[in-house]
């Protein structure tokens, strides 16, 4: 099978998206185009896809493609994420802290030193026991492919392979990438060579409070002028 380059990936994947969220688009009108950049002040990180239009709920909507082949393949391998991680600990002590009810001491006890103590305690020792148990869990884990599409702000991020590179991979790490894409809330998509694309996993809803993600392309008042 013959290795298809990157930039006919991106060029078949986008051409799929674009049929994909065209009905979503009011009237009908989509921008899509290969390599976009961010704006200096945001890196000047060039996505290989950007797709632009108005949804009729959230306005101005925005889904950025990163595309890899072969000469990605041996940047499949799964890192810990420390800051994820240690963000994922700290939330699963507080929830387990509140559910048990510790934080009620705080106001019904009149032990000063026991007051503050045991909900301390409590949230120590329901982190490290969250940390242990999942220590290998992938919603901890990340990779280099998935630290590049994120540099993309978007409501929704697409990750494309090749469908020789991808099916290159061994099981396992068809596994690894299939689940820290979906813990990351990255789609991911398989291309071959006739222009067909598998769907693999989808991707969820990036909110922002301020949401509207084009502010930070480089070309974002030709791309609001054509949607």
């Amino acid at each position: 099978m013959s290795r298809m380059a990157e930039t006919t990936v991106q060029t078949k994947a986008l051409a799929y998206l674009k049929k994909q969220y065209k009905n979503k688009a009011r009237r009908g009108k989509i921008f899509a185009q290969v390599e976009v950049r961010t704006k200096k002040e945001h890196g000047s990180k060039r996505a290989d896809g950007l797709l632009a239009y108005k949804h009729w709920l959230w306005g101005v909507y925005v889904v950025s493609l990163e595309a890899k082949s072969h000469k990605t393949l041996p940047a499949i391998k799964p890192k810990l994420d420390k800051q994820l991680y240690a963000f994922n600990i700290v939330r699963a002590a507080v929830i387990i802290t509140i559910l048990s009810g510790t934080f009620f001491i705080l106001y019904k006890w009149d032990d000063g030193f026991w007051q503050f103590i045991i909900p301390i305690v409590v949230f120590v020792l329901s982190g490290g026991l969250y940390a242990w148990i999942t220590r290998n869990h992938f919603g901890h884990r990340t990779l280099k492919v998935v630290e590049q599409i994120e540099q993309y702000p978007a409501d929704e991020r697409w990750l494309a392979f090749s469908k020789d590179a991808f099916y290159d991979l061994t099981f396992e790490k068809q596994k690894q990438l299939k689940l820290i894409c979906r813990y990351h809330g990255i789609g991911l998509l398989v291309a071959d060579g006739k222009g067909n694309i598998e769907r693999l996993s989808k991707p969820k809803f990036k909110w922002d409070w301020w949401h509207d993600y084009l502010r930070f392309y480089a070309r974002e008042k030709e791309i609001r002028k054509s949607i």
